[in-house]
């Protein structure tokens, strides 16, 4: 088999026909490779899992990836396409900013990218196959290309800053952004991002750097200086036109910056930079005790809450406390208690399916929690366009389960509290993988808004390299599955 092999940097467009003729396959207008393209609807009549995971992996391959490299985030579910503009309608209810389509084909596009680069690492660790290198480096440009978006980014030219009606005439000096990976709107320089939109890449270059050729080596070495660099600044990021200082916004910062410390300690191990030791440091004196929100809102005085996406946020945790349990073994017992309380906390709210009710009221005294009625504000007192960030409603998310096949094998690998659940855990995640488990949301109850129902209509991209993820790293450490 030939070899896809991305370009070296600088960028180059010697793979835009081959991309392009992807993008049409994947966008639904190839119709005359419509034989011969991989869908997911026939994946439960695969008899294997290992078959299962391959055909997920090709899709990602051969389908997932926009005309410049950039992987996608989120599709139409039933159609398996990118989202276009006619796929929504005026009364539906979305994120402001992006229009929809762009959000959902861009939201976590760097995220996914790393992961699937770190599932392809794992898979030519356990099979020396040369496709999963093909595969790994198809990722690798994906994160690449991402990276150049504001590397090159010119702030200069963005025009003067308007501010209620005023132009400012002496706007204050704006400089490259290098060390940031954004949310790739329209496939084009954004400064939107997350701390995961980092997390991901970063993971994956680490393990990447193990394999990579020479000069790719050399350019996740930059990559990773520049990261650490950049952020030990300041740890803001804007969120739909909010702006978040993550370090100093609680209880949001617990679980966020200790996951900033883990990527300075991958910095300093690819680079050998004091600096990025020094912040790894710091934070991890503030951090590294790892409390799961539930500790977080005790100590707030909060004896109850509301959770919604804090339970699939201990993947980053599991992930990063595994990685800081063998560079800091003198730390380990501290960072296995730490990933053992987030991977129990990911429990609470789920249901028998393992699909994980998105809003629920937790006790943070005892665990026990309720998932909530159907709530929305009146449009008067909204704070978004978004209805879900102005309503509790019992649907379900499909986030946490898939999470739980990657972090369940960490926990039995490393030996984190009794292997038991687990055990049983990671065996149901992969018991059964159909195209109905990559969804987004579900509606068990029959109560979703029509201005949500978009939303039952979406394809993961997530799901698809927790799947991919999961399922090697397990085979890579001689777990069962």
């Amino acid at each position: 088999m030939k070899r896809f092999s991305p370009p070296p940097f600088p960028l180059l467009t010697v793979c835009s026909l081959f991309l392009t003729v992807a993008l049409l396959a994947g966008s639904g207008l190839g119709r005359a490779a419509e034989g011969t393209r991989p869908s997911l609807a026939s994946l439960d009549q695969l008899p294997t899992l290992a078959e299962r995971i391959g055909r997920i992996e090709q899709f990602m391959h051969e389908r997932y990836y926009d005309a410049d490299g950039l992987m996608y985030s989120h599709w139409n579910w039933r159609e398996e396409r990118p989202f276009v503009p006619a796929d929504f309608q005026a009364t539906d209810s979305t994120m402001m900013g992006p229009e929809p389509h762009a959000w959902m084909s861009y939201e976590n596009s760097s995220f996914i990218s790393g992961l699937f680069l770190a599932a392809q690492c794992f898979r030519y660790q356990v099979t020396r196959d040369p496709v999963a290198l093909d595969y790994a480096q198809r990722a690798f440009h994906s994160l690449d290309v991402n990276y150049r978006l504001t590397e090159h980014h010119d702030p200069s030219q963005l025009g003067p800053n308007q501010r209620a009606g005023i132009v400012d005439s002496t706007p204050a000096a704006r400089t490259p952004q290098n060390g940031f990976f954004c949310k790739p709107y329209y496939g084009q320089a954004t400064d939107h991002t997350s701390t995961e939109q980092h997390f991901g890449p970063l993971f994956g270059l680490y393990h990447y750097f193990k394999i990579a050729p020479p000069a790719t080596k050399l350019r996740i070495k930059q990559m990773f200086s520049e990261v650490s660099r950049r952020w030990r600044t300041a740890y803001r990021i804007n969120f739909f036109g909010e702006v978040w200082n993550l370090e100093e916004s609680y209880p949001r910062a617990q679980r966020h910056m200790f996951t900033w410390a883990v990527m300075h300690r991958l910095a300093y191990e690819i680079t050998g930079e004091p600096e990025c030791l020094e912040e790894f440091k710091r934070l991890d004196a503030l951090y590294g005790a790892v409390p799961t929100p539930r500790e977080t809102s005790i100590g707030l005085g909060r004896p109850r809450y509301i959770s919604t996406e804090d339970r699939s946020f201990h993947v980053q945790i599991v992930m990063g406390a595994e990685l800081l349990a063998q560079l800091e073994p003198a730390q380990r017992d501290r960072y296995l208690r730490g990933m053992r309380g987030w991977w129990d906390y990911s429990l609470i709210g789920q249901r028998d399916d393992l699909a994980s009710y998105y809003f629920i009221r937790v006790d943070a005294l005892t665990g026990a929690w309720e998932k909530l009625p159907t709530s929305i504000k009146p449009r008067a007192h909204w704070r978004s366009s978004y209805m879900m960030q102005n309503a509790t409603l019992p649907i379900c998310w499909l986030g946490t389960r898939e999470r739980q096949g990657l972090t369940s094998a960490i926990l039995i690998r490393n030996g984190a509290g009794e292997p038991e659940a687990p055990q049983r855990r990671l065996r149901a995640v992969f018991a059964s993988v159909t195209k109905d488990h990559l969804r987004w949301f579900t509606d068990p109850d029959g109560v979703m808004p029509k201005e949500l129902r978009w939303m039952l209509n979406v394809l993961q991209g997530d799901s698809l390299a927790f799947h991919s993820l999961g399922y090697w790293y397990a085979r890579a450490h001689g777990i069962e599955l």
